[in-house]
């Protein structure tokens, strides 16, 4: 039940739509994009491989875990593609850990309460922003902190936004708390932290009353809504609320160590191995925050269901719970700060976000967006990493007291990342973009002011008028001759993005974005163009890479002309080694052919860019910088 705090490829598509000659189409009406098949068929063979190649890191960090028995699977395309297991499920039998071993998973159960509560405001049975006192009427004589605290909603509820002080120091033992016991819980009323949505803190007794809310308005108890409504429907028949179902052939035992929670007094003792087996908590009326039960093969059918949620499509919204709302609950609810730490290794780790409903809402120096929860009991603890945008979850179990595992599954996804079998799912290419695409192809070869003019928007001209756009699109037209779609795009939505284009001569990437109208039109045009650099040009990128790997003054004075600025070009050498590491030169990626280009690097921690200008009395280089490649910024040492 406990929690750790704040947790911390240019792809294909190709161009089917894009004209090159022809009059404007009609739009079509508006749609949510396909789904886009991975660039790459083979990744998630490739994923498995990698993972395969670090069960010695596995190994490793379980046993540092010093956790009895530990589970590890990861998830990609529906299905539980990898999995490892070391250790035992139960010390004294030395039965070992596998796929069906039935662990619980504690405050993981939180997001399944989520679920439950989505799935009934879908129904219209109630609302996020209903007050709780709506469906328990007993909190309407709650004694708030201030006059002006709003009524708790169930939107607090879920976010951790309640005002109800962080309880895991009391929440653990209450999980098999009667009925009766609960009833009378709520009729004597809550002493509050805060004002309801005024700060965050956790508190389990919020997923206490939501699910008692879940209970009251399904007409059933929160624990038989979720396994008919969501455990059923998934095929999560191994999935528990109560731990004396769980077969013994199947069941984690849960120990702790000396001087852990709860030893238990009368349980077969372990002292060469310094364990005490754990008194299992029962099931009960406060098990909404903790109760859950699940094996790894079951749960990599709930972290599959979540990853289907992304991206929004046409297909059929089959689950138990609608796609949207899945993404809705995985959004940030209440922002925390920054969270700065150090890993077992020493590198540097930030992560930013914050709390949605039931889940951690994370960016970090590895990931833009990570979905995280930890369950932390007596006995057991389990920790679960979501990639959505890379259609990949991580997930660990293990059968020791508060051992999630967390920094297992970040190590081992940092490392899969490292290795590039982590690609972000392409975003595909919109019929609005590949008409657009088309269209100034068309007007690169042949100018047509009419046509121009229903293409872009009337404020476009405020930046641009139309006839220094027809000169800009004649001059790239006359120095890279007639082009056509390449294969390579960078969309980021339906309505902006890069595009590239072929030529007789280098190439042209396309920066565009759209306007909101129907049909849309354009609001930016940028045109990179790349022609080959020049002999010279390449040299003088090659002998900067050399002087940002080891600077030598020697070397800059035969590289830089005498009006080089050297120490602004040994400042962002600094800048980029501090952040990226050891770069070495991969290849242009922006250049005129003669004077100027830019070159990605290839770093230790991400990419880099090294832009070059040389002086065209001297033939040196005029200006070098280098400058982290957008969107691989990576934490500093």
């Amino acid at each position: 039940m406990r929690f750790t705090k704040h947790p911390a490829v240019v792809f294909a598509v190709v161009f089917v739509a894009c004209r090159t000659s022809g009059a404007v189409p009609r739009p079509a009406p508006p749609a949510q994009p396909q789904p886009v098949s991975w660039a790459d068929p083979a990744r998630v063979e490739k994923l498995v491989t990698a993972a395969a190649g670090l069960e010695n890191v596995v190994a490793e960090l379980a046993e540092k875990s010093g956790a009895p028995g530990v589970a590890v699977g990861v998830v990609a395309d529906g299905r539980l593609a990898w999995f490892e297991a070391v250790g035992v499920r139960d010390v004294k039998s030395r039965a070992p850990v596998d796929q069906d071993t039935v662990f619980r998973i504690a405050s993981m159960t939180k997001a399944f309460v989520v679920a439950a509560v989505l799935r009934l405001r879908d129904e219209g049975k109630l609302s996020l922003d209903d007050p709780a006192e709506k469906h328990l009427p007993e909190l309407r004589g709650l004694a708030y902190p201030t006059r002006d605290s709003p009524r708790i909603t169930v939107r607090h509820l879920l976010s951790h936004a309640s005002g109800l002080p962080e309880d895991n120091a009391t929440g653990d033992l209450k999980l098999p708390m009667p009925e009766a016991e609960f009833d009378r819980l709520l009729a004597a009323g809550f002493s509050f932290s805060s004002a309801p949505g005024s700060q965050f803190e956790y508190s389990n007794l919020a997923f206490a009353l939501a699910g008692r809310i879940v209970t009251r308005v399904s007409g059933m108890r929160v624990q038989d809504y979720v396994s008919r409504n969501l455990l059923a429907p998934l095929g999560m028949l191994s999935t528990r609320w109560n731990g004396s179902e769980v077969p013994a052939e199947h069941r984690a035992h849960g120990y702790g160590r000396k001087g852990s929670a709860m030893p238990s007094a009368g349980l077969a003792k372990y002292e060469d191995e310094g364990l005490h087996e754990e008194e299992a908590l029962g099931d009960g009326a406060f098990a909404a925050p903790a109760g859950l039960w699940t094996s790894p093969r079951d749960y990599a059918r709930w972290v599959a269901f979540q990853l289907s949620a992304w991206p929004p499509r046409d297909a059929p919204d089959g689950g138990p719970v609608r796609r949207a709302s899945l993404r809705e609950a995985q959004e940030v609810q209440r922002a925390l700060p920054v969270s700065v730490e150090r890993d077992h290794r020493g590198e540097l780790d930030v992560d930013a976000g914050g709390y949605g409903l039931g889940w951690w809402v994370i960016s970090n120096c590895s990931f833009e967006r990570m979905l995280t929860h930890s369950g932390l009991l007596p006995g057991y603890g389990s920790y679960v990493f979501l990639l959505p945008e890379h259609g990949v979850g991580l997930f660990a179990m293990t059968n020791l007291t508060y051992t999630s595992g967390r920094n297992l599954v970040r190590t081992l996804a940092r490392e899969l990342g490292a290795r590039g079998v982590l690609p972000k799912r392409p975003v595909g290419l919109s019929p609005a973009l590949a008409r657009t695409c088309g269209a100034i192809i068309d007007l690169l070869a042949t100018w047509d002011p009419e046509r121009a003019a229903a293409m872009f928007d009337a404020s476009y001209g405020s930046y641009e008028p139309l006839d220094k756009l027809r000169a800009r699109l004649g001059g790239v037209a006359r120095a890279h001759g007639a082009c056509r779609p390449a294969a390579d795009a960078d969309p980021e939505n339906a309505m902006r993005g890069r595009m590239r284009l072929a030529c007789e001569r280098g190439q042209v990437d396309v920066s565009v974005e759209l306007t909101s109208d129907v049909p849309p039109r354009i609001q930016s045009l940028v045109l990179d163009s790349f022609l080959p650099p020049t002999p010279a040009l390449a040299a003088a990128g090659e002998a900067a890479t050399g002087l940002l790997a080891r600077w030598e003054d020697g070397a800059a004075a035969g590289l830089f002309a005498p009006r080089a600025d050297l120490a602004a070009v040994r400042a962002s050498f600094a800048r980029v080694t501090r952040n990226q590491g050891a770069c070495a030169l991969s290849r242009a990626v922006k250049s005129d052919g003669a004077a100027r280009a830019t070159f990605l690097l290839a770093c230790e921690r991400g990419e880099a860019h090294l832009d070059v200008e040389l002086d065209p009395a001297t033939g040196r280089a005029a200006t070098v910088a280098a400058s982290t490649a957008p969107g691989t910024m990576r934490c500093p040492l």
